[in-house]
């Protein structure tokens, strides 16, 4: 057995992928043929159909007393699916994908604790004064979105980390032909969709940028709509088989735990509700950030802070992402933006990043450079057991503490308190195809403050 390194933090973490039925909705008029057709039914499909919404919640988990084994599945099952799902969108054969999709499929699991009760906090009395009780606070939520390629498992070492330390996180499975699989109840298993997938049935919406900006808009429901079935589960409790979230696989689930009492919400779904995403994950926050519910979720999420990894910004349309009209007393969400050495050295994109920032952060330094990562290293990918090196895991130490210097509201002191650099660049070789190859000055996990 093969495990991804443990998390340290305060507590053991467990991990429940729940779903949530809905009623469908098509987003566009693409379509894509189906994969492994062969019930006899039409040959093709939408290429974006919402039919349920699929997330994975990481938390601290009650396993004092308990029997439940540590270990979770970091590859989708059926492996056929991830397989094919990773061959579709890396463009490597099955054939020689398979053996390193059977070591890290069949042995590689996260280490946490599959369906275990959500840990409860409850009253203490303070030792100095035994008449006066402590109400610990709810378990603060932060919802993840995946980058291209990506999964609800993914980004488990992040995720894991986050939720060690004392907070809920949602990462969602987006169910948009973004991540290299997902499998629907409705419509089975459906891949990443590349370009030459789609079928094109209006002239209006042939490119694939457009088809980005549909699947921002998919994603954007999709976090909703998991927002407000989280927030139902946790203010009524479980709803019963027909109604509501509903366990993704057969065994059981301490429902009870997830509900609040009388003495303390279990998660604090009300305010202070973190967003987090990589890549188009990213790309995915700041839409939400900027535009409205949707039209049949008049709730907003309460967002007070966004954490962005390496955010892609193409698929936005330009000029923005920007804020939104503040009514009076209204505050914008606070952000952290944290790119690869590689994000900040793309100059358009890196220009239009910082742009971007200033308009909702103007006065503070809200964009920070790690030295030597890649776009990959906010995922699990680099930390994979035998494959793993020292400057990845030094790369996600950092992300982490940044991240939950942010959260904790002490980002200006962390990055006070360690030493930051000038953004120099230097020459070091060329590339294939013939232009400068470039890099910034410094060593692994150094911090540049923008």
């Amino acid at each position: 057995m093969l495990f991804l390194p443990e998390s340290s933090g305060r507590f053991p973490v467990g991990a429940t992928t729940f779903k949530l039925p809905v009623s469908t909705k098509v987003l566009g008029t693409a379509k894509i043929h189906r994969h492994g057709h062969s019930d006899g039914g039409p040959s093709v499909k939408p290429a974006l159909q919402l039919d349920e919404v699929v997330f994975t919640a990481y938390y601290p988990a009650d396993v004092k007393g308990s029997n439940i084994k540590k270990g979770l599945d970091w590859l989708l099952r059926p492996l056929r699916v991830s397989l094919n799902g990773y061959a579709h969108y890396s463009g490597i054969s099955t054939w020689l994908l398979w053996p390193i999709m059977y070591i890290y499929g069949r042995l590689l699991k996260i280490p946490v604790y599959p369906n275990a009760p959500l840990l409860r906090q409850r009253l203490t009395v303070s030792p100095v004064h035994p008449r006066s009780e402590t109400r610990l606070s709810s378990w603060p939520l932060v919802i993840f979105s995946h980058g291209l390629g990506g999964s609800q498992t993914a980004y488990s070492q992040l995720c894991t980390r986050v939720a060690s330390s004392g907070r809920v996180v949602l990462a969602i499975q987006h169910c948009d032909g973004s991540g290299h699989a997902f499998i629907s109840s409705t419509t089975g298993p459906g891949l990443y969709v590349r370009e030459k997938d789609l079928i094109w049935t209006s002239d209006n919406e042939k490119t694939m940028l457009n088809f980005r900006q549909q699947q921002l808009t998919f994603r954007r429901h999709e976090i909703y709509l998991a927002f407000r079935s989280f927030k139902q589960l946790i203010q009524d409790g479980y709803q019963g088989s027909s109604h509501g979230l509903q366990s993704i696989d057969k065994n059981s689930i301490d429902w009870s735990s997830w509900s609040s009492d009388d003495d303390t919400k279990a998660v604090e779904c009300e305010k202070d509700v973190l967003l987090a995403g990589h890549s188009f994950g990213g790309a995915t926050v700041f839409t939400i950030l900027s535009t409205d519910p949707p039209a049949d979720i008049s709730a907003p999420i309460p967002v007070h802070k966004a954490l962005i990894l390496d955010p892609w910004l193409e698929p936005i349309p330009s000029p923005g992402p920007c804020p939104p009209p503040q009514g009076s007393g209204d505050a914008l969400p606070q952000l952290l933006v944290i790119n690869s050495e590689k994000f900040s050295l793309w100059k358009d994109h890196f220009a239009r990043l910082i742009g971007v920032v200033q308009a909702w952060e103007p006065e503070k330094r809200r964009v920070l450079t790690i030295l030597r990562s890649q776009h990959e290293s906010f995922s699990d990918f680099p930390l994979l057991p035998l494959v793993s090196r020292r400057p990845a895991r030094i790369v996600m130490d950092r992300i982490v503490e940044l991240s939950e210097a942010f959260i904790d509201g002490n980002l200006d002191t962390f990055v006070d308190e360690t030493a930051t650099r000038k953004m120099e660049i230097r020459i070091v070789g060329k590339k294939p195809d013939g232009s400068p190859q470039r890099q910034l000055v410094g060593e692994v996990g150094e911090l540049i403050a923008h």
